[in-house]
Protein backbone atom coordinates (compact mmCIF):
# COMPACT_ATOMS: atom_id res chain seq x y z
CA UNK A 1 0.00 0.00 0.00
CA UNK A 2 1.24 3.74 -0.81
CA UNK A 3 2.56 5.72 1.68
CA UNK A 4 0.30 8.14 3.93
CA UNK A 5 0.26 11.51 3.07
CA UNK A 6 -0.22 13.61 6.59
CA UNK A 7 -3.33 15.80 5.30
CA UNK A 8 -4.61 18.52 7.42
CA UNK A 9 -1.21 18.82 8.82
CA UNK A 10 -0.04 20.93 6.54
CA UNK A 11 -3.06 22.81 6.36
CA UNK A 12 -2.92 23.37 10.32
CA UNK A 13 0.60 24.12 9.72
CA UNK A 14 -0.49 26.93 7.11
CA UNK A 15 -2.92 28.29 9.36
CA UNK A 16 -0.38 28.68 12.24
CA UNK A 17 2.62 29.97 10.73
CA UNK A 18 -0.14 33.07 9.48
CA UNK A 19 -1.40 33.78 12.74
CA UNK A 20 -4.75 32.96 12.26
CA UNK A 21 -7.21 30.17 14.09
CA UNK A 22 -10.65 30.53 12.71
CA UNK A 23 -11.59 26.74 13.55
CA UNK A 24 -10.44 26.94 17.15
CA UNK A 25 -13.37 26.75 19.97
CA UNK A 26 -15.17 29.31 20.80
CA UNK A 27 -13.21 32.11 18.67
CA UNK A 28 -15.24 34.95 17.26
CA UNK A 29 -16.11 34.70 13.76
CA UNK A 30 -15.70 31.01 14.31
CA UNK A 31 -18.23 28.44 13.18
CA UNK A 32 -21.64 28.54 15.58
CA UNK A 33 -21.41 25.74 18.82
CA UNK A 34 -23.77 23.50 19.19
CA UNK A 35 -26.76 23.06 20.79
CA UNK A 36 -27.98 20.68 22.72
CA UNK A 37 -31.46 18.94 22.04
CA UNK A 38 -32.27 16.28 24.74
CA UNK A 39 -30.71 13.66 26.50
CA UNK A 40 -31.59 10.06 28.15
CA UNK A 41 -29.85 6.94 30.23
CA UNK A 42 -29.41 3.67 28.37
CA UNK A 43 -29.42 0.65 29.96
CA UNK A 44 -27.46 -2.20 28.49
CA UNK A 45 -27.25 -6.22 29.43
CA UNK A 46 -24.18 -8.64 29.21
CA UNK A 47 -24.76 -11.33 27.06
CA UNK A 48 -25.83 -12.76 30.47
CA UNK A 49 -28.14 -11.20 31.64
CA UNK A 50 -31.84 -12.42 30.63
CA UNK A 51 -33.63 -9.37 32.23
CA UNK A 52 -32.88 -6.20 32.63
CA UNK A 53 -32.30 -5.38 36.59
CA UNK A 54 -30.36 -2.74 39.62
CA UNK A 55 -27.56 -4.10 38.31
CA UNK A 56 -27.60 -3.68 34.66
CA UNK A 57 -24.89 -0.94 33.74
CA UNK A 58 -26.62 2.39 32.37
CA UNK A 59 -24.95 4.83 29.75
CA UNK A 60 -25.62 8.75 30.10
CA UNK A 61 -26.24 9.92 26.34
CA UNK A 62 -26.65 13.58 25.35
CA UNK A 63 -28.14 14.32 21.88
CA UNK A 64 -26.59 17.69 20.31
CA UNK A 65 -27.85 19.62 16.92
CA UNK A 66 -24.55 20.66 14.95
CA UNK A 67 -25.96 24.49 13.99
CA UNK A 68 -23.05 24.24 10.92
CA UNK A 69 -24.67 21.69 8.77
CA UNK A 70 -27.78 20.41 10.75
CA UNK A 71 -26.18 17.17 11.60
CA UNK A 72 -27.54 15.09 15.03
CA UNK A 73 -25.06 14.09 17.26
CA UNK A 74 -24.96 11.50 19.69
CA UNK A 75 -21.99 10.84 22.31
CA UNK A 76 -21.77 8.80 25.12
CA UNK A 77 -20.51 9.20 28.55
CA UNK A 78 -17.69 7.50 27.20
CA UNK A 79 -16.55 9.48 24.37
CA UNK A 80 -18.24 7.59 21.52
CA UNK A 81 -20.51 8.96 19.16
CA UNK A 82 -22.58 8.72 16.28
CA UNK A 83 -23.53 12.08 14.00
CA UNK A 84 -27.09 11.63 11.37
CA UNK A 85 -28.32 14.13 8.88
CA UNK A 86 -31.72 15.24 9.86
CA UNK A 87 -31.97 17.20 12.21
CA UNK A 88 -32.96 20.81 10.52
CA UNK A 89 -36.41 20.56 12.22
CA UNK A 90 -35.15 19.54 16.06
CA UNK A 91 -35.88 22.26 18.19
CA UNK A 92 -33.06 23.03 20.27
CA UNK A 93 -33.78 22.22 23.33
CA UNK A 94 -36.51 19.70 22.36
CA UNK A 95 -39.97 20.54 24.31
CA UNK A 96 -41.05 18.09 26.79
CA UNK A 97 -38.70 15.31 25.83
CA UNK A 98 -39.19 12.02 25.82
CA UNK A 99 -37.66 8.98 27.47
CA UNK A 100 -36.15 6.27 24.85
CA UNK A 101 -38.47 3.02 24.28
CA UNK A 102 -36.72 -0.09 24.29
CA UNK A 103 -37.46 -2.11 21.46
CA UNK A 104 -35.07 -5.44 21.44
CA UNK A 105 -32.04 -6.81 21.98
CA UNK A 106 -29.43 -8.62 20.72
CA UNK A 107 -26.32 -11.11 20.80
CA UNK A 108 -23.16 -10.70 18.58
CA UNK A 109 -20.64 -12.90 18.69
CA UNK A 110 -17.30 -10.63 17.69
CA UNK A 111 -14.05 -12.73 17.18
CA UNK A 112 -10.95 -11.04 17.82
CA UNK A 113 -7.86 -10.75 14.45
CA UNK A 114 -6.10 -13.70 16.08
CA UNK A 115 -9.29 -15.74 16.19
CA UNK A 116 -9.81 -17.52 12.86
CA UNK A 117 -12.73 -19.49 13.66
CA UNK A 118 -15.78 -19.25 16.36
CA UNK A 119 -15.73 -20.85 19.34
CA UNK A 120 -16.81 -21.26 22.93
CA UNK A 121 -14.56 -18.75 23.93
CA UNK A 122 -15.21 -16.37 20.88
CA UNK A 123 -16.66 -12.86 22.82
CA UNK A 124 -20.46 -12.18 22.82
CA UNK A 125 -21.62 -8.59 22.91
CA UNK A 126 -25.17 -8.14 24.53
CA UNK A 127 -26.58 -5.35 22.52
CA UNK A 128 -30.07 -3.44 23.26
CA UNK A 129 -31.94 -1.23 20.60
CA UNK A 130 -34.24 1.54 21.21
CA UNK A 131 -36.31 3.97 19.72
CA UNK A 132 -35.63 7.82 20.26
CA UNK A 133 -39.12 8.75 20.57
CA UNK A 134 -38.14 12.65 20.07
CA UNK A 135 -36.78 12.23 16.35
CA UNK A 136 -37.89 8.36 15.36
CA UNK A 137 -34.35 7.75 15.31
CA UNK A 138 -33.08 3.96 16.02
CA UNK A 139 -30.45 3.75 18.98
CA UNK A 140 -28.25 0.82 19.85
CA UNK A 141 -25.94 -0.04 22.62
CA UNK A 142 -23.61 -2.71 23.30
CA UNK A 143 -22.06 -3.51 27.43
CA UNK A 144 -18.69 -2.44 25.78
CA UNK A 145 -20.00 0.91 25.20
CA UNK A 146 -20.42 1.11 21.80
CA UNK A 147 -23.15 2.79 20.10
CA UNK A 148 -25.11 3.62 16.95
CA UNK A 149 -27.88 5.28 15.38
CA UNK A 150 -29.61 5.56 12.21
CA UNK A 151 -31.46 8.43 11.35
CA UNK A 152 -35.44 7.91 10.81
CA UNK A 153 -34.59 4.18 11.27
CA UNK A 154 -37.45 3.07 14.35
CA UNK A 155 -40.53 4.72 12.48
CA UNK A 156 -43.41 3.03 12.06
CA UNK A 157 -42.04 -0.02 13.68
CA UNK A 158 -43.96 -0.99 17.33
CA UNK A 159 -41.78 -1.12 20.43
CA UNK A 160 -40.92 -3.45 21.90
CA UNK A 161 -40.63 -5.40 18.52
CA UNK A 162 -43.03 -8.92 19.50
CA UNK A 163 -40.88 -12.08 18.77
CA UNK A 164 -37.69 -10.07 17.77
CA UNK A 165 -35.49 -12.55 15.30
CA UNK A 166 -31.82 -13.33 15.75
CA UNK A 167 -29.43 -11.68 13.94
CA UNK A 168 -27.93 -13.35 10.81
CA UNK A 169 -24.09 -13.55 10.05
CA UNK A 170 -23.08 -11.73 6.75
CA UNK A 171 -19.37 -12.07 6.47
CA UNK A 172 -16.56 -11.03 8.67
CA UNK A 173 -13.17 -8.68 7.95
CA UNK A 174 -9.63 -8.07 9.03
CA UNK A 175 -8.69 -4.59 8.96
CA UNK A 176 -5.26 -2.79 9.35
CA UNK A 177 -4.89 0.88 10.79
CA UNK A 178 -1.81 2.71 10.84
CA UNK A 179 -0.80 4.76 13.94
CA UNK A 180 -0.51 8.41 13.20
CA UNK A 181 2.65 9.17 11.26
CA UNK A 182 3.59 5.73 10.54
CA UNK A 183 3.76 5.93 6.56
CA UNK A 184 3.54 2.40 5.56
CA UNK A 185 1.68 -0.80 6.69
CA UNK A 186 3.85 -3.15 8.51
CA UNK A 187 4.17 -6.88 10.05
CA UNK A 188 3.53 -4.89 13.71
CA UNK A 189 0.88 -2.57 12.14
CA UNK A 190 -2.69 -3.49 14.47
CA UNK A 191 -5.13 -5.46 12.99
CA UNK A 192 -9.00 -4.97 14.10
CA UNK A 193 -11.80 -8.10 12.91
CA UNK A 194 -14.85 -7.35 12.29
CA UNK A 195 -18.30 -8.99 11.95
CA UNK A 196 -20.87 -7.68 9.88
CA UNK A 197 -24.36 -9.05 10.30
CA UNK A 198 -27.77 -8.34 9.36
CA UNK A 199 -30.65 -7.32 11.68
CA UNK A 200 -34.00 -9.12 10.39
CA UNK A 201 -35.69 -6.82 12.68
CA UNK A 202 -35.16 -3.83 10.77
CA UNK A 203 -32.77 -4.76 7.34
CA UNK A 204 -30.05 -3.07 8.89
CA UNK A 205 -26.45 -4.15 8.15
CA UNK A 206 -24.76 -4.14 11.77
CA UNK A 207 -20.66 -3.87 11.85
CA UNK A 208 -19.25 -4.51 15.12
CA UNK A 209 -15.38 -4.38 15.94
CA UNK A 210 -13.66 -6.29 18.31
CA UNK A 211 -13.57 -3.58 20.74
CA UNK A 212 -17.33 -2.86 20.98
CA UNK A 213 -17.43 0.12 18.27
CA UNK A 214 -20.71 -0.64 16.29
CA UNK A 215 -22.42 0.95 13.13
CA UNK A 216 -25.70 -0.11 11.82
CA UNK A 217 -26.26 0.44 7.94
CA UNK A 218 -29.86 0.36 6.76
CA UNK A 219 -31.15 -0.65 3.22
CA UNK A 220 -30.24 -4.22 3.16
CA UNK A 221 -33.62 -6.19 4.03
CA UNK A 222 -33.23 -8.30 1.19
CA UNK A 223 -29.27 -9.17 1.60
CA UNK A 224 -28.24 -12.78 1.46
CA UNK A 225 -26.83 -14.68 5.11
CA UNK A 226 -24.26 -15.31 4.67
CA UNK A 227 -22.71 -13.43 1.96
CA UNK A 228 -21.86 -16.53 -0.78
CA UNK A 229 -18.27 -16.05 -1.78
CA UNK A 230 -17.47 -13.09 0.60
CA UNK A 231 -14.24 -10.76 -0.98
CA UNK A 232 -12.39 -9.13 1.11
CA UNK A 233 -12.50 -5.52 1.93
CA UNK A 234 -10.22 -2.84 -0.59
CA UNK A 235 -8.24 -0.25 1.10
CA UNK A 236 -8.74 3.35 -0.49
CA UNK A 237 -6.44 5.79 1.51
CA UNK A 238 -5.31 6.63 4.76
CA UNK A 239 -5.76 10.02 7.10
CA UNK A 240 -3.52 11.91 9.80
CA UNK A 241 -5.83 13.73 11.72
CA UNK A 242 -5.71 15.53 15.11
CA UNK A 243 -8.55 16.43 17.54
CA UNK A 244 -8.09 19.10 20.84
CA UNK A 245 -9.43 18.60 23.92
CA UNK A 246 -12.66 19.97 25.19
CA UNK A 247 -11.99 23.93 25.68
CA UNK A 248 -8.49 23.73 24.04
CA UNK A 249 -8.91 26.74 21.44
CA UNK A 250 -5.82 26.07 19.63
CA UNK A 251 -3.61 23.06 18.24
CA UNK A 252 -0.42 22.73 19.67
CA UNK A 253 2.23 19.61 20.50
CA UNK A 254 -0.06 17.67 22.76
CA UNK A 255 -3.02 17.67 20.80
CA UNK A 256 -4.27 14.32 19.98
CA UNK A 257 -3.38 12.79 16.99
CA UNK A 258 -5.19 9.49 15.56
CA UNK A 259 -4.55 7.65 12.21
CA UNK A 260 -7.46 6.58 10.36
CA UNK A 261 -7.87 4.18 7.16
CA UNK A 262 -10.74 3.90 4.85
CA UNK A 263 -11.90 0.52 3.39
CA UNK A 264 -14.35 -0.35 0.66
CA UNK A 265 -16.14 -3.41 2.00
CA UNK A 266 -16.29 -5.07 -1.76
CA UNK A 267 -19.22 -7.52 -0.88
CA UNK A 268 -22.02 -3.98 -0.80
CA UNK A 269 -19.33 -1.18 -1.94
CA UNK A 270 -20.21 0.35 1.74
CA UNK A 271 -17.02 2.60 3.00
CA UNK A 272 -15.43 1.44 6.42
CA UNK A 273 -13.41 3.65 7.79
CA UNK A 274 -11.36 3.17 11.49
CA UNK A 275 -9.31 4.54 13.53
CA UNK A 276 -6.20 3.16 15.86
CA UNK A 277 -8.25 3.01 18.30
CA UNK A 278 -10.32 0.45 16.85
CA UNK A 279 -13.60 2.66 16.00
CA UNK A 280 -15.60 2.33 13.17
CA UNK A 281 -17.56 4.00 10.80
CA UNK A 282 -19.77 2.90 7.97
CA UNK A 283 -21.68 4.82 5.30
CA UNK A 284 -23.01 4.00 1.79
CA UNK A 285 -20.07 4.00 -1.16
CA UNK A 286 -19.33 3.65 -4.54
CA UNK A 287 -18.76 0.35 -5.89
CA UNK A 288 -16.74 1.40 -9.43
CA UNK A 289 -14.17 3.68 -7.54
CA UNK A 290 -11.12 2.64 -8.17
CA UNK A 291 -8.92 1.75 -5.49
CA UNK A 292 -6.64 2.62 -3.70
CA UNK A 293 -7.91 6.43 -4.23
CA UNK A 294 -6.31 8.24 -6.87
CA UNK A 295 -4.58 11.47 -5.89
CA UNK A 296 -6.50 11.52 -2.57
CA UNK A 297 -7.61 15.24 -1.95
CA UNK A 298 -6.64 16.29 1.98
CA UNK A 299 -9.68 16.14 4.41
CA UNK A 300 -10.99 20.26 5.34
CA UNK A 301 -11.30 20.93 8.96
CA UNK A 302 -14.62 23.21 8.60
CA UNK A 303 -14.82 23.75 12.55
CA UNK A 304 -14.70 22.36 16.17
CA UNK A 305 -17.54 21.05 18.58
CA UNK A 306 -17.35 21.06 22.40
CA UNK A 307 -19.54 18.64 23.88
CA UNK A 308 -20.47 18.48 27.65
CA UNK A 309 -21.72 14.50 28.63
CA UNK A 310 -23.09 13.75 31.26
CA UNK A 311 -22.68 10.26 33.07
CA UNK A 312 -25.80 8.24 33.67
CA UNK A 313 -27.86 9.54 36.61
CA UNK A 314 -26.43 12.84 36.38
CA UNK A 315 -29.15 15.04 36.36
CA UNK A 316 -27.90 18.29 35.86
CA UNK A 317 -24.53 19.96 33.88
CA UNK A 318 -21.96 21.56 36.91
CA UNK A 319 -18.45 22.53 36.68
CA UNK A 320 -17.26 18.86 36.64
CA UNK A 321 -19.57 17.59 33.87
CA UNK A 322 -16.63 16.41 30.86
CA UNK A 323 -16.33 18.21 27.97
CA UNK A 324 -15.55 16.35 25.06
CA UNK A 325 -13.65 18.39 21.66
CA UNK A 326 -14.70 17.19 18.59
CA UNK A 327 -13.03 18.09 15.36
CA UNK A 328 -15.36 18.01 12.19
CA UNK A 329 -13.80 17.52 8.83
CA UNK A 330 -14.68 17.00 5.14
CA UNK A 331 -13.57 14.21 3.43
CA UNK A 332 -13.90 14.89 -0.39
CA UNK A 333 -12.57 11.29 -1.34
CA UNK A 334 -15.67 9.49 -0.38
CA UNK A 335 -17.99 12.92 -0.11
CA UNK A 336 -18.80 12.25 3.77
CA UNK A 337 -18.72 14.49 7.08
CA UNK A 338 -16.29 13.14 9.06
CA UNK A 339 -16.11 13.52 13.14
CA UNK A 340 -13.57 12.99 15.40
CA UNK A 341 -13.95 12.89 19.10
CA UNK A 342 -10.55 13.34 21.19
CA UNK A 343 -11.23 10.04 22.80
CA UNK A 344 -10.43 8.53 19.54
CA UNK A 345 -13.76 7.88 18.45
CA UNK A 346 -15.34 8.34 14.64
CA UNK A 347 -18.64 8.85 12.76
CA UNK A 348 -19.13 9.63 9.19
CA UNK A 349 -22.33 11.21 7.16
CA UNK A 350 -22.83 11.55 3.57
CA UNK A 351 -22.36 14.88 2.58
CA UNK A 352 -25.63 14.72 -0.07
Amino acid sequence: MPHRTPYVLSGLAAVLLAGVLPLAHGQPGAPKPPHWTHAFDLKCRTSKEATFSDKTKAHGMEVFKDENNNNGVYILENGSLTAVKGFEAVKTPVPNSKSPEWMYGLDLKVRRSDEPDFSPKTQIFGVEVFRDENTGNLVAINEKGGACVVAGGAKGLKAPIPSPKAPAWIHGMDLKCRKFGEKDFSKDTKVFSIEVFKDENTGCLIYVCETGSMCMVPGFADVAAPTPNSKGPDWMHGLDLKSRKGGQKDFNKDTKAYGIEVFRDENNGNWVYISQEGSIAVLPGNKTAKSPTANPKEPKLTHGLDLKVRKAGEPEFTDKTHIYGVEVFTDENTDCTLYLCESGAISAVATK
